[in-house]
């Protein structure tokens, strides 16, 4: 499986990470967060390992190919992509959105990179809300696009050896209208 990571610890443990893969068996992009665990004071780094079994401490999402096309739309063209998963048990809203700085009134605040979240709501209890959140610079959110055009390319040049010739008729119908597409 290729991935890569990102991590961003902090003294006050309310660090995360987040890794984005994918799966050689079938093409699935993966983007999962992780919220920090610990803090060793002595070495000066953060601890994520903990988190990786706690349901309640991270968050994994498959991405379908046309949601990682539009977090490289919201990298190249700094829109925000928001979409929500709706599954069985659990309602996950997602967004990959650019990251401003705070200013003070009147000021016209300047983006310092992109943010990445995602909260999951249990259905059966829609008050329990679990967020995931991790600020991305610029060259963090550029890695993260390289990688998905990567995978995207991948995943096409593997379709097209698994996928045999299929051979049909195929008819064409003249169209003499003027559209232009």
């Amino acid at each position: 499986m290729n991935n890569i990571q990102i991590y961003h610890p902090n003294k006050s443990n309310t660090g995360f990470a987040c890794s984005f893969s994918q799966s050689d068996r079938d093409n699935t992009i993966f983007a999962t967060l992780l919220k920090q665990s610990g803090w060793n004071p002595e070495q000066g780094i953060g601890t994520f390992k903990e988190s990786r079994n706690d349901p309640t401490k991270n968050v994994n999402i498959k991405l379908e190919l046309v949601e990682a096309a539009a977090i490289l739309d919201c990298v190249d063209r700094g829109r925000a992509f928001t979409t929500m998963h709706d599954g069985d048990k659990q309602v996950k809203s997602i967004q990959f959105t650019p990251w401003m700085n705070k200013v003070p009134d009147g000021q016209k605040p300047t983006q310092r990179g992109f943010s990445f979240s995602v909260t999951v709501t249990d259905k059966d209890d829609s008050v329990n809300k679990r967020s995931f959140y991790i600020g991305l610079t610029f060259a963090e959110a550029r890695l993260i696009r390289e990688y998905l055009i990567f995978v995207l390319q991948k995943s096409f040049s593997k379709d097209a050896k698994v996928q045999e010739p299929r051979i049909q008729e195929t008819r064409v119908q003249e169209d003499n209208s003027q559209d232009n597409f």
